[in-house]
């Protein structure tokens, strides 16, 4: 359908009426009782190259004012506490029965709420010869350890080996996606055998009662797009759009939730700014095209959400909720009382976090987008996705020309990842509050986790984020749920693979599949939180 469609569909004004329900609700307690990249800001001298979780913000040289984080509510302090009191690393025990007690974090969390994990397909599957990554990846020096994707973790053929593994944890969501290149090798050639056996990953999710939401563009594109001038290009929207009529149409009936465009910010940035990722163009024009790569995947969110809820209806498929997962982090000044650092952490919290989001809210492209013209009547997406990692502190400096004087301080003396990106769990809180009160719609965490090889701080990675959850529901938010990174050890882009985010350990060689400690942490988790939960 046209990007303009006037009539809102019921899946997003149900959407609406949930979250301005709660906000009423919210405001009422207040009321009656008185009451901030797969990801790093830094180049890539300072970071390790090419990390899907490492990105600097890329937008215009405007600023936009700083939203404060929302006062504590009176409704806080149990979470708050329990928070504060909770061993992160293990369960306390009820004095009769010395079976582990539910953590009162837990019990906040509503039965139906969605427990998973989240992927990508051409990080895990397998198998695609035509993608732009599958051709980068052979190339000698674009990967950290020389490795390529184009058997990753072979789950295209063994799907059903993770889907089991992936219902023995309790999970009841998984977010995956599928590849554009391998439904269509070649301009105008479909690959029906590879559409039927995506329908049978779908349908094998559903009998297992996991809920797929499904990403139609995790960063990778067929080179045959790529070479015609890909992202860039707006006539180029085209194609890509019949690719996901194709999908829609073919999967509709087994799936419902989508995640349009994963980060668009990161695959600007790293693709044709810092020029680390295919089609690797960098500098000032680089710069330029990232602007237009932004603007038409902007374009391309108004176009697949009226497309989404066009076929579903058409067709009488389930009322389909149609969102997208944007990278967010805290940007603090490095020297809270400095003005100039300040100023520099605003910039870079609008052009990285709000620009393209509040342009697909509007219907109209903000920022260095467009001049407000308008593309879409309304909103185009019925759910927030946020992916969430680290926080940067920003520093204004003079030689970052290039970066619009933005330069990001090093990390000392915080806990860090693998990678070297600290451990901020607050910041779930601050940007999950920042997006709601921004947008008043519902919330789900699309992305969150951890590089950790020896797993000695995954659980408690988990658990204090999911604390962090735990106070925005206690608060009024609507956090729809938690989709861990990743599953599986995964091609981790141009680090290859040397980051370890996976609850489950793969053995590259052999393929084996170990779930590891904090898996089982997990699982016990997602089991006291049905148990106890609201």
């Amino acid at each position: 359908m046209a990007s303009t469609q006037k009539k809102k569909t019921s899946g997003q004004t149900a959407a609406k009426k949930k979250a301005t329900g709660v906000a009423k609700k919210k405001a009422a307690k207040k009321s009656s009782s008185g009451k901030s990249a797969k990801k790093s800001l830094s180049t890539r001298s300072s970071a390790k190259p090419g990390s899907k979780k490492s990105a600097k913000p890329a937008g215009s040289a405007s600023t936009a004012t700083t939203k404060k984080t929302p006062k504590k509510s009176p409704n806080q302090s149990s979470v708050a506490e329990s928070v504060a009191r909770s061993a992160p690393t293990r369960a306390r025990t009820t004095a009769n029965s010395g079976a582990p007690a539910t953590p009162s974090y837990l019990k906040v969390f509503p039965k139906d709420f969605l427990w998973g994990t989240a992927t990508c397909a051409t990080q895990i599957d397998g198998g695609d010869m035509h993608s732009d990554w599958a051709h980068f990846s052979q190339k000698p020096g674009n990967i950290a350890d020389g490795k390529d994707c184009l058997v990753a973790c072979d789950h295209w053929n063994r799907f059903e080996e993770d889907f089991k593994l992936m219902k023995s944890l309790g999970l009841n969501a998984y977010r995956l996606g599928v590849d554009w290149s391998r439904m269509e090798p070649r301009p105008g050639e479909r690959n029906h055998a590879a559409l039927n056996h995506f329908r049978s990953m779908l349908d094998s999710l559903n009998k297992k009662g996991i809920r797929p939401l499904l990403t139609m563009n995790h960063f990778a594109i067929p080179q045959w797009w790529l070479e015609k001038g890909g992202w860039v290009k707006e006539e180029n929207l085209a194609s890509f759009m019949d690719f996901v009529a194709y999908i829609v149409e073919n999967t509709g009936d087994l799936v419902y939730e989508y995640t349009t465009i994963n980060e668009p910010n990161v695959y600007a940035m790293f693709s044709y700014m810092e020029g680390i990722w295919p089609p690797a163009k960098g500098g000032l024009t680089g710069y330029l095209r990232s602007m237009k790569v932004l603007r038409n995947m902007a374009l391309a969110q108004g176009k697949m959400y009226d497309l989404i809820h066009e076929t579903h209806g058409r067709k009488g498929f389930a009322t389909p909720q149609v969102g997208m997962a944007k990278h967010v982090r805290v940007f603090d000044p490095a020297r809270p009382d400095n003005r100039l650092d300040r100023d520099r952490a605003k910039d870079a919290e609008y052009r990285f976090n709000y620009m393209w989001t509040d342009s697909i809210h509007d219907g109209h492209l903000q920022g260095s987008l467009g001049k407000n013209e308008k593309f879409h009547d309304g909103p185009c997406w019925d759910f927030v996705g946020l992916n969430y990692y680290t926080r940067d502190k920003i520093r204004f400096s003079p030689t970052a020309f290039a970066r619009l004087f933005i330069d990001r301080e090093e990390v000392e003396g915080a806990p860090t990842n693998d990678l070297g990106w600290e451990i901020y769990p607050e910041g779930m809180h601050r940007l999950v509050h920042d997006f709601f009160e921004r947008y008043k719609l519902p919330i789900r965490i699309t992305e969150n986790g951890i590089a950790d090889a020896s797993d000695t701080k995954r659980e408690h990675f988990l658990i204090s984020h999911v604390q962090q959850i735990a106070r925005c529901l206690e608060e009024g938010v609507p956090v729809e749920g938690y989709y861990h990174w990743s599953f599986l050890d995964n091609f981790e882009w141009a680090e290859g693979y040397t980051a370890r985010f996976g609850l489950v350990e793969v053995d590259f060689n052999s393929q084996k599949r170990t779930p590891r400690k904090s898996a089982d942490a997990y699982k016990k988790m997602i089991a006291r939180a049905r148990k106890s939960g609201r």
